[in-house]
Parts: structure tokens; sequence; C-alpha cells
């Protein structure tokens, strides 16, 4: 293709995404997605071929999004710059749910899990995080409060509750990733969720809940029927 036959190209491509204000990305291909991103790199080559190169190796947006840059940089064609890119848009992105997520009363688990997924579901080593919140459901902070193998993540009640009580929380919600995919609960997700609700009981602490969080869902253990009851209380 020509210079002008890409410019062409490029400029459809764009008015594509200009046109379309309520979905513009809706009808996208993902690796015209992936096109699109490029342009911004490369101003005036094809960015067709890369960008279907990176989706035949990475199947999705997401996870082109997630990729690590030393891997990326091997794709004949990637360089630091579109590193640099890709990491904007998925930090920009992250940033953006944090915001929504941090600056009005947490009501809807659905913003939790959509932040969680995405600041999770991209890697390959197992997270822990605490969202605090006060009484009136606003979050307080998230923080991380361990890293594990790829399997296996040890959860210490004792520094959740320095957190809490550092931030001065009244509810927290307990989330970890299955890097693996599946989102099924295991014995030991059990364990610590019953561990940590007897120590917010005793501490006058609510758990709201424990997520699971993996590739393309998240599990919710206070929706399942073993989820622990206060004394007195069915659960």
């Amino acid at each position: 293709m020509t210079n002008a036959g890409h410019e062409g190209h490029r400029a459809r491509l764009r008015l594509r995404f200009e046109k379309n204000e309520q979905e513009p990305l809706a009808g996208y291909a993902d690796y015209e997605i992936a096109e699109l991103l490029l342009t911004f790199v490369n101003a005036r080559g094809d960015t067709k071929p890369l960008a279907k190169e990176l989706l035949r190796r990475y199947k999705t947006v997401y996870a082109l999004l997630h990729a690590d840059p030393n891997e990326l940089m091997k794709v004949p064609g990637v360089g630091k710059r579109t590193c640099e890119l890709l990491a904007l848009v998925r930090e920009v992105a992250a940033h953006s749910l944090r915001e929504k997520l941090e600056r009005q009363p947490l009501h809807h688990r659905k913003d939790v899990e959509e932040y969680l997924r995405f600041h999770f579901g991209g890697r390959g080593d197992e997270y822990v995080a605490v969202i605090y919140l006060d009484n009136g459901n606003n979050v307080i902070t998230t923080e991380i409060e361990c890293v594990g193998t790829v399997n296996q993540c040890v959860v210490y009640p004792r520094d959740i509750m320095q957190s809490a009580f550092r931030c001065k929380a009244a509810k927290l919600i307990l989330a970890h990733n299955h890097p693996g995919g599946g989102a099924s609960p295991s014995e030991s997700d059990w364990n610590i969720t019953q561990r940590l609700f007897e120590i917010c009981r005793l501490l006058d602490i609510e758990l709201l809940d424990h997520l699971i969080v993996a590739r393309d869902t998240t599990v919710s253990l206070r929706e399942h029927p073993r989820w622990p009851a206060l004394p007195g209380r069915p659960s």
C-alpha cells in the first residue's frame, strides 16, 4: 500500500471512531483497535500488519495491554514507544476506574468487579487486595496486602487489621485473583474468609465480601451459602 493509501485507510479508521459517539469502538475488530492505537506511534507507516501479528500472538486487546514489555519488544516492529503507549492506555484506564470507585459510595458490586478484574486480570502471580470503606460505603483506600506465586499467597489477618485501624475503616472487602483462570473458591479461600470474618466481628468491623477475580469472571463468596453467619443469625 502506498503512503497515500496508508493515510486514507488511517483516516477512515479514525472517522469510524469519531462518527459513533455512543460506542466509538463498536464494530471494530480487535486488530483494528490495536491498529488505531499504533497510528499514534507510527504516524505514516502501515500499522495493520503489526496489529494483526500482535492480536495473533495475544488473542485479545486486554491481553495485549497487559503483555510483558520484554516479550513485546521481541515482536518485530515493536519498540519502546509502542510499549509505553500500551502501558499508558492500561494505566489511564485503571486510574479512571479507581477514581470512579473512590469518589462515590460503593453500592454496586459490578463497579468493584470491573476495577479488580482490570487491575488483577493480566498478572501472572497472585495478589491479595483489601478495599477499606467507611460507614457510608465510601472507599477510603485500596491496598495490596500481599503478593504470592502463581498458586499461593499468604494472607495475614493481623496486617489487614492494622491497615483497617490506620485508615479508620468500618468495613472492608477482601479480594484476590486466580491467575490460572478458574474462579471456584478453594478450601484455603474459605478458611481465610472464616478467620477474617471472626476477627472483624470481634473488632466491630464488617467484612462485606471476599471476591475472587479470574480472567473472565468474578465470584462473590458472600453470595455462597457457606458464607459465615453472625451468632444467632442465619447466613
